[in-house]
């Protein structure tokens, strides 16, 4: 390895589950692997995972729904019922077979669940409002609904635990029912939920404390997580700004979290170096990732993604956070932080045309990514 890239392989502490031993993680990615039946996760989604098990240190699931028919795709992995135990401990057998630790990633879609909607005819939110980017309704969640979604993420994180997880990273980001309840476009109510800035905090300390409590109760050592997206700026309709995000981080790290998880900071963009993206408005002079860690200031590590492809734009992440989260990365290449070490970072490659086989893709991850729908290009998965 050369001397250069040492820091990728400092070790870190968590305040629960100890030491993660590289500054490399895997960000959350659905791969489309579930049984659609049932949720749970296939043959697929173990291979899938068990040939990213030494890719990084800290390794987290796609998105994993707490309740059932709520899904953004049909193959998305959902956790609503103790008979899923099962399938996920072999999930996170394969995680962890290389020692690293395994997040599953708890999620609610809120509006965003299409295919649960296609099933049900309903598609959950905090308002009931005609939002002009989907073609159904959507149907405003009782509060009573509201604090079952809350009681739900914690059965969510005492399965994934009782199934060999190391912990749950909480879904706060990506525009989901969390992230709906924080922006003051999507969130339109006037109960403890909104109303206020302070009250639309609410959902996201209510599913964190929920899931702390659950996490310690059942094992005292889980490392519990949290996934924001920064800002929800697009164009003239603002659902909260970079001050309204250090504001809730604030709050979060007033419980017992483990670390800060920082979706893409520029909102969706996949262009270069977007995990050091400038904020989209406001009186900042440094990049998103850099105001949250400064802000944060140690007392959690905080994970950073956004197009990080490289060896020298993992290590250059790490002037902007702690660790360096890909996607791409770890689709396309799950040997990347091994060749690194061994001094082959020259090999590293994006592409996975010629590759797909040895790769373990699922079968309806290629489908996905071919058709080229809201996700970051991967080559050899793009039709031309």
């Amino acid at each position: 390895m050369k001397e250069k890239y040492a820091p990728l392989f400092e070790p870190i502490e968590l305040k629960h589950g100890g030491r993660l031993e590289n500054r490399f993680a895997m960000c959350p990615m659905v791969v489309f692997g579930a049984d659609p039946a049932t949720g749970r996760p296939t043959e697929e989604d173990v291979k899938y995972f068990e040939r990213r098990s030494n890719f990084a240190s800290l390794l987290v699931t796609g998105a994993i729904t707490v309740q059932e028919n709520i899904q953004g795709h049909p193959k998305q992995l959902s956790i609503f019922n103790d008979e899923a135990i099962d399938a996920y401990s072999k999930l996170a057998a394969a995680m962890k077979s290389n020692g690293s630790k395994a997040i599953g990633q708890i999620q609610h879609p809120g509006r965003e669940g299409v295919y649960g909607c296609n099933v049900t005819g309903k598609a959950y939110a905090p308002s009931a409002i005609d939002f002009p980017f989907l073609k159904y309704k959507v149907t405003e969640l009782t509060e009573d609904e509201v604090w079952q979604v809350v009681k739900d993420f914690g059965l969510a994180t005492q399965r994934l635990l009782k199934a060999g997880f190391d912990g749950v990273e909480i879904h706060g980001a990506n525009h989901y029912l969390i992230q709906q309840f924080f922006s003051c476009y999507s969130n339109q109510r006037e109960d403890y939920w909104g109303g206020s800035f302070e009250k639309r905090m609410n959902f996201a300390i209510e599913v964190t404390k929920e899931v702390l409590k659950v996490a310690r109760a059942e094992n005292p050592e889980a490392i519990v997580g949290y996934r924001i997206s920064p800002e929800e700026i697009h164009g003239e309709m603002v659902g909260y700004d970079l001050e309204d995000s250090l504001k809730l981080i604030d709050k979060l790290l007033e419980q017992d979290l483990d670390f800060l998880d920082l979706s893409s900071a520029a909102g969706g963009n996949f262009g270069k170096d977007a995990y050091k993206a400038m904020p989209q408005r406001g009186d900042f002079t440094d990049p998103v990732s850099l105001v949250i860690r400064k802000a944060v200031a140690g007392r959690v590590p905080v994970v950073i993604s956004g197009t990080i492809r490289s060896a020298d734009e993992a290590l250059d992440a790490l002037n902007y956070g702690d660790i360096a989260s890909m996607g791409v990365g770890a689709l396309a290449d799950p040997d990347f932080k091994e060749k690194v070490l061994a001094d082959r970072e020259d090999t590293i490659h994006m592409n996975v045309k010629g590759h797909t086989e040895d790769l373990e893709l699922p079968i309806g991850l290629i489908e996905v990514y071919t058709a080229g729908i809201g996700l970051p290009q991967v080559e050899g998965l793009i039709e031309k």
